[in-house]
């Protein structure tokens, strides 16, 4: 078990430089692109629609953390109301149902890339299944930490109130 956890350690490490990377290239060319068309006064093709694509995989790509780390937005308020071991079902069960359009979108999305690796961009002419692939890439992580999180609700204790216990997320 510790090395599907070192995994998904090591894939939350790396996928959290990537997001880094990808915000840092945004800021860059989009200072590019500004500082072309209005210093320079020669308007570049590229960075807008280049831009656009690194958004997509960052919102993929940071997603796909947030889901490990609990921080998508929540109403915990009606669980709360319920019983312990109701609230716990209640969230197991919320979770399994993200777990299954996770995997919905890693299976439509592959799909999808496979239809659109023909077209290409207009302005970079790269083939559209690249900014496409951050859907199944994005969701097959999504799923992978939403098991993750099963896991450890199935795990945890049962007096949890309904919520998402922080120290079995921290792997504590």
């Amino acid at each position: 078990m510790s090395l599907i956890k070192a995994f998904l350690d090591l894939s939350e490490t790396l996928i959290g430089f990537v997001c880094v990377v990808l915000l840092a290239a945004m800021f860059a060319l989009g200072v590019t692109e500004v500082f072309c068309r209005y210093v320079v006064e020669y308007s570049l093709s590229f960075p807008s629609e280049l831009i656009r694509f690194l958004f997509v995989w960052s919102v993929f790509l940071g997603s796909a953390l947030a889901v490990r780390k609990n921080s998508h937005a929540a109403i915990e308020l009606f669980v709360g109301w319920l019983p312990n071991t109701l609230g716990k079902a209640v969230i197991i069960f919320s979770l399994l149902l993200s777990a299954v359009f996770f995997a919905v979108l890693v299976v439509k999305g592959y799909d999808v890339v496979l239809r659109v690796g023909a077209h290409k961009s207009p302005a970079m002419r790269l083939p559209m299944s690249y900014p496409y692939a951050a859907i199944p890439v994005g969701a097959a992580f999504m799923l992978l930490y939403t098991l993750e999180v099963v896991g450890r609700q199935l795990a945890g204790p049962s007096d949890t109130k309904g919520e998402i216990d922080e120290s079995t997320l921290a792997g504590n």
